[in-house]
């Protein structure tokens, strides 16, 4: 495990070079191929609670926990082919800095903060927490302890290089983690007697991605509310999006996203799957989000086991770093340059540095909280769902519709997050509210599908009865352009149709 993480940090620190500038250190000098693009997105996705999580949560529910991996391929595709070329073009650092050139200051304030509070609560906070368990779990190590090395372990290539750094060591942890996955699916198999051995020993049910409408997954969340919650994340989300702007074309850009779209179509088979071995091999477990380091430890010799722990850790620090580095391009670029414009390029790298030892000191307080859930991966996505939804309906309202403004945007989200806000105490403290008690409402998939509408009529509405927005606004900053035409395999848009069909078939084989 340790030559993988002497190397992972030579390769951060190589690529880092002695360039400071503000474009080099928060978008690698808008630089990147394809290749690291696609590689840095899949890996800044898949953390420890990926890891863990989806383990834990395919022990307790079944391949169903992995519907998000193949939905995210097709948000995937929309960055791509509507977001990506609008970013681009604009030439910003940051999506809230993208949102004042369409809105106004105000929503690029409201969204810069939300997705640092986002940071620290949910990316960061989970992925220390649910890395030092497994180390935990595995080695009787010291819990704080472990949080404490993981995060300046990050916090070191980070402060070092910026993007650049973050981005080529995701080509190595991105390898690494694949190679770790497919090590311990494949050994897990081994021992259950083969995919026909595990196909014998699981459930019908547990095999089964297609949920009926009153499940805790339904298919209709995940194809309709799970789609268009996701499209935050993936298309407007800072920390992922960040690859994209430092793309060297928008073409680069593009074929990037269809990678990620391509490599996300593994994680339920190396990821998900192991928590089905698990729960074949180990059926009493106290808790579900020790499945994977229960395969772990009770399926691998030492040498394997190292590859699998360097793949959880590149995967771990993989993400936090992308957090980290984020975090710093939104406060530099969307609070400090606001007050400070003139400050240097040196003096905004230097700044950065600063606000991500805090943002690693503020994740590492905020880490123990998520021991309070139940699983990690369903306080992921059940929190993720509710929080992005009214900013994602703004957003893709805002740059689909010309005559949506600011009052709008504004109004779609407040009112979102007060329906959002309903949804989530009824659920969590057992209101039972009568506009929620339908059995198809179980879900807060369907419930965050409520939001999304709710944030949709506000934005309409409120747009429609006030005044339009200047020219300015929407000249640049909203969904359109020429189609070009057809360039065979060279067009990302042959390899977009092929990812789409590609997904279907897979939800379609395991229906």
């Amino acid at each position: 495990m340790q030559p993988a993480l002497l190397l992972v940090v030579y390769v951060a620190l190589r690529a880092a070079g002695k360039k400071a500038s503000d474009t080099e250190y928060f978008l690698a000098g808008r630089d990147l191929s394809w290749p690291f693009v696609g590689m840095s997105l899949f890996v800044t996705n898949i953390s420890a609670e990926h890891v863990i999580g989806l383990a834990g949560d395919a022990y307790r529910i079944g391949m169903v926990a992995g519907g998000y991996e193949w939905i995210a391929a097709w948000d995937l595709i929309i960055l791509a082919t509507l977001f990506a070329p609008l970013y681009l073009r604009s030439k910003v650092f940051t999506i809230p800095e993208f949102l004042e050139h369409r809105f106004g200051w105000s929503l690029r304030a409201f969204l810069s903060a939300n997705l640092l509070l986002i940071n620290v609560l949910t990316k960061n906070a989970i992925a220390l927490w649910a890395g030092s368990l497994l180390f935990t779990m595995l080695f009787d190590w010291n819990q704080t302890l472990v949080i404490l090395l993981l995060s300046a372990f990050t916090v070191l290539y980070t402060i070092k290089g910026g993007l650049r750094a973050v981005v080529y060591a995701d080509m190595i942890q991105g390898t690494w983690l694949i190679l770790g996955g497919v090590i311990l699916a494949l050994a897990g198999l081994m021992k259950v007697g083969g995919w026909g051995g595990l196909l014998s020993q699981t459930p019908a049910p547990m095999l089964q991605m297609v949920k009926p409408l009153d499940h805790e997954l339904p298919v209709t969340g995940f194809f309709v509310s799970n789609f268009l919650a996701a499209m935050f994340y993936w298309c407007m989300d800072q920390t992922n999006v960040q690859r994209v702007l430092g793309a060297r074309s928008i073409g680069d850009g593009q074929k990037g996203a269809i990678f990620a779209g391509f490599l996300k179509l593994t994680t339920p088979f190396i990821l998900v799957l192991p928590g089905l071995i698990a729960r074949v091999l180990y059926p009493n477990l106290d808790r579900y989000d020790s499945a994977y380091p229960q395969l772990v430890r009770g399926l691998l010799p030492v040498g394997l086991r190292g590859v699998v722990l360097a793949g959880l850790i590149a995967a771990l620090t993989s993400s936090v770093s992308a957090c980290y580095n984020s975090s710093a391009t939104l406060v530099v670029r969307d609070f400090v340059l606001r007050f400070r414009p003139a400050i240097s390029e040196q003096r905004q790298v230097t700044i950065g540095r600063w606000v991500t030892v805090m943002i690693a000191v503020l994740s590492v307080l905020a880490a123990p909280l998520v021991g309070l859930s139940v699983t990690i991966w369903h306080y992921l996505q059940f929190v993720s769902a509710y929080l992005s939804v009214p900013m994602s309906a703004a957003i893709f309202i805002g740059l689909l519709w010309k005559r949506a403004n600011l009052l709008g945007a504004l109004s779609a989200v407040s009112m979102g997050f007060a329906t959002a806000l309903l949804c989530f105490l009824d659920q969590t403290l057992g209101w039972r509210l009568s506009v929620l008690s339908h059995p198809n409402l179980n879900s807060f998939l369907h419930r965050s599908l409520i939001v999304w509408i709710v944030s949709c009529l506000a934005m309409v509405g409120v747009s429609l009865a006030t005044q339009p927005p200047e020219l300015n606004k929407v000249r640049d900053y909203v969904f359109g352009g020429s189609i070009h035409s057809w360039e065979g395999l060279a067009d990302y848009r042959t390899w977009a149709l092929a990812l789409l069909v590609c997904t279907i078939a897979l939800w379609w084989s395991f229906r």
